[in-house]
């Protein structure tokens, strides 16, 4: 766990442990949502609207694990 200072203005900052898990790059959307007491923090990488845009563009052999890890990769090297 890793803890964080609230600044003026109600700013904190991402510590890079968990920038680098979460895969958060500047510029970047972050959503926090309200579970039970606890801010949870989830990068904001599209809306059911946007998947539904682009639903049937892609064509990928495999599970569609394969396909987001596939994105991923193809994501960072950008």
């Amino acid at each position: 766990m890793t803890e964080v200072k609230v600044h003026e203005k109600y700013l904190v900052v991402i510590p890079k442990d968990v920038r680098e898990a979460l895969g958060i790059k500047i510029g970047e959307k972050v959503e926090f949502v309200v579970e039970k007491g606890r801010a949870m923090l989830y990068p904001h990488r599209g809306s059911a609207a946007s998947v539904k845009r682009v639903h049937g563009i892609i064509r990928h052999k495999g599970t569609i694990d394969e396909g987001i890890e596939e994105g991923y990769r193809v994501m960072g090297d950008e």
